[in-house]
């Protein structure tokens, strides 16, 4: 959020999970909201742009802009101690300090107009608010609307000043001011049992309301009800949603909450075991898998029930990706000890695109951005091999959009698309990032690289090995 960072109606949030817990019947065990977090830059749904992982698994998360650099980050609390930090990349705190009783109902807000988010308790009716980010007794101190509220914040007139609504079923009562007496602004919106989140979702500097209805989002750029003008869907109806400005371009998008994934793995073979098999799906879940310790020495294969390969696929050398796709059609996978460890690979991993490809796979959009690379063919290569992937399965025949061989001294051209699901590169050297994906691949490809529709390019250098 642009100077004045909002949450997501922390104070309600806050409520209601200690309401829940405290509900809860002897015995009955609770799910901790997760300490793996999902944000988006904008609000089109689709995969998050930054994951990390911070704090505990039980943690009060609170967000705002602590150091005034106009993006939001995050902040826990334990009991009165909070822990801030200025980054989205998880690590240690930058700030801790001690405010309030551990009964509190915090609030996060820009109370003074500084660019800084800093804390506030309510206490029934009565808000105490402070400045900084240090402890000690509060700036300002007064009492608004009734103790059962539902109490929002956000900066209503864009005055750079965060203040208070509440919520009274579906109808709102917004002030701009830190002091008490009657709204400046009244109007409904949604549905009594709607989720409500504040942000700006236009950037225009003024806060205004969203709500959430399971996983779809109705987000509204005024404050006098009628229909939504943003509607999305994203995440899942369990994940607990923040708001924020995580890029600092004044606009406030999603993020989602949930615990850290629980992934399968497939180990490494024991050494000295020249192949190793394991059954799909008793010991060996289906799925995509990464390895990061695949040598240049490892081969997989996959196998139907007849015994008949499906796909296979290769190492690329110690700290180069390598994936593995294990299809619903598989009942056994095959590997040398050198492909080392497989981890589950999922869909909301963290983006982290490298700018220069060397050997590997790449997932398009996680492991590397789509655009136009180019790379010069080392002298001592046993030649080029790149492709374009529609899956991880290793079938040549369905698994290959395109592909194509260049030989040492070439100067090789390759569009990796955003509609492409990976990136394969053997024996090219480093690719450079040139420019944004054209629309077609032939567009950039030399006439001599073009590719003929429906061929397919042996990779240079490998020796298929069949595993018994």
């Amino acid at each position: 959020m642009r100077r004045r960072p909002v949450l997501v109606t922390v104070a309600a949030f806050a409520a209601a999970a200690l309401a829940a817990i405290a509900a809860a019947p002897a015995g009955a065990a609770t799910t901790p909201p997760g300490n793996m977090y999902y944000l988006t830059n904008g609000t089109t749904g689709g995969t998050a742009d930054l994951a990390f992982g911070y704090g505990k698994a039980d943690d009060v998360v609170l967000i705002g802009d602590w150091n005034g650099d106009g993006t939001d980050t995050l902040g826990v609390r334990r009991g009165n101690t909070y822990y801030l930090t200025n980054s989205t990349t998880g690590g240690n705190a930058d700030i801790t300090f001690s405010y309030g009783k551990p009964t509190d109902v915090v609030l996060i807000g820009d109370w003074n107009g500084d660019g800084k988010d800093t804390l506030g308790v309510r206490r029934a009716n009565e808000f105490f608010l402070t400045n900084g980010t240090a402890g000690g007794t509060a700036d300002l101190a007064f009492s608004y609307g009734k103790p059962n509220d539902v109490v929002m914040i956000g900066d209503w007139n864009g005055d750079a000043k965060d203040t208070l609504g509440v919520r009274r079923e579906s109808t709102y009562y917004l002030t701009n001011a830190t002091r008490g007496g009657i709204a400046d602004i009244t109007f409904a919106y949604g549905k009594a049992a709607d989720v409500v989140l504040v942000g700006d979702w236009n950037g225009d500097a003024k806060d205004t309301l969203g709500v959430r209805r399971e996983s779809t989002y109705y987000l509204t750029n005024g404050t006098t009800g009628g229909a939504a003008n943003l509607t999305f869907a994203y995440g899942r109806a369990t994940d607990t949603v923040l708001v924020g400005d995580w890029n600092g371009d004044g606009t406030d998008t999603l993020g989602i909450r949930r615990p850290a994934p629980v992934r399968n793995t497939i180990p490494a073979g024991p050494t000295g075991a020249s192949v190793w098999v394991y059954s799909v799906p008793t010991q060996v879940k289906t799925g995509l898998y990464k390895s990061t310790n695949a040598t240049a020495d490892c081969v997989w294969i996959t196998q139907n029930k007849a015994g008949e390969e499906i796909g296979y696929g290769y190492g690329y050398g110690a700290g180069r990706p390598s994936y593995t796709q294990i299809g619903n059609d598989a009942a056994a996978f095959a590997e040398y000890p050198a492909c080392g460890t497989w981890t589950q690979a999922l869909p909301d991993d963290t983006k982290a695109p490298v700018a220069s490809p060397v050997d590997g796979q790449y997932r398009v959009g996680i492991d590397v951005a789509a655009a136009t690379y180019t790379a010069t063919v080392p002298a001592n290569s046993p030649g080029c091999y790149v492709s374009a992937l529609r899956d991880f399965r290793g079938v040549d025949a369905t698994s290959i959009i395109a592909n194509n061989t260049a030989t040492p001294g070439q100067v090789v051209t390759w569009p990796v698309l955003g509609s492409d699901v990976g990136f394969e590169t053997f024996g090219c050297g480093t690719w450079v990032k040139q420019a944004q994906p054209t629309a077609s691949r032939s567009a950039v490809v030399p006439l001599d690289l073009r590719i003929t529709p429906g061929s397919l390019v042996e990779r240079p250098g490998a020796e298929f090995r069949s595993i018994d």
